[in-house]
């Protein structure tokens, strides 16, 4: 019953934050997604792949190609050729992209912006668990997450637990510190 619920909460929570995107993208000529689009690729200089921004994004390629296209057409973001990969494409964020993702608040910024300081700590560290499991099972694109970062240390390997470590800062991390989309990260080698 309890599952059931927090299913349909979660689900309207959901609802009513796309609603949102829709709403404060609308004035800009934005759907959802080319505004998640936008949000994705704010702290990343270098780009994304076109099929890195779809996996990110959870779509189909052609679709991250449909929002990459209507938003290059608004000069919002720019397609340049991967220095890595001469077949492959990366997208970036334009100085007017970048002045436009200041005017658009994410839809859940409001429903987060309810909760208190202790429970928005709890519900950061079951998110953040949740995404490193569905990770590991392959079931979400690979985050810039603290958990999977090479600088990471996690409270297990610590003298003190409750604390993590990063060595990139050279700083205990407490878990509300705990970032799921870090512009520093480097992922950890899977012999670690």
């Amino acid at each position: 019953m309890i599952r059931d619920q927090l299913i349909y909460g979660l689900s309207r929570l959901a609802a009513l934050a796309r609603q949102k995107d829709w709403q404060t993208g609308e004035g800009a000529g934005l759907t959802p997604t080319q505004g998640d689009a936008l949000r994705l690729l704010a702290g990343r200089p270098e780009g994304l792949r076109l099929k890195d921004l779809a996996a990110q994004l959870s779509v189909r390629s052609s679709t991250a190609s449909d929002a990459v296209s209507a938003l290059a057409s608004k000069h919002l973001v720019e397609r340049r050729p991967d220095p890595d990969h001469g077949r492959a494409i990366r997208v970036s964020l334009t100085p007017e992209g970048c002045a436009l993702l200041g005017q658009l608040p994410d839809g859940f910024a409001d429903i987060v912006g309810l909760l208190s300081d202790g429970n928005a700590e709890n519900l950061h560290s079951i998110v953040v668990q949740t995404i490193a499991q569905m990770q590991r099972a392959g079931r979400i694109a690979p985050q810039r997450m603290c958990l999977t970062c090479r600088y990471f240390v996690s409270d297990a390997s610590l003298a003190e637990p409750g604390e993590h470590f990063c060595r990139l800062i050279k700083a205990p991390l407490r878990p509300s510190d705990l970032r799921l989309n870090c512009p520093e990260h480097e992922e950890a080698s899977s012999s670690a």
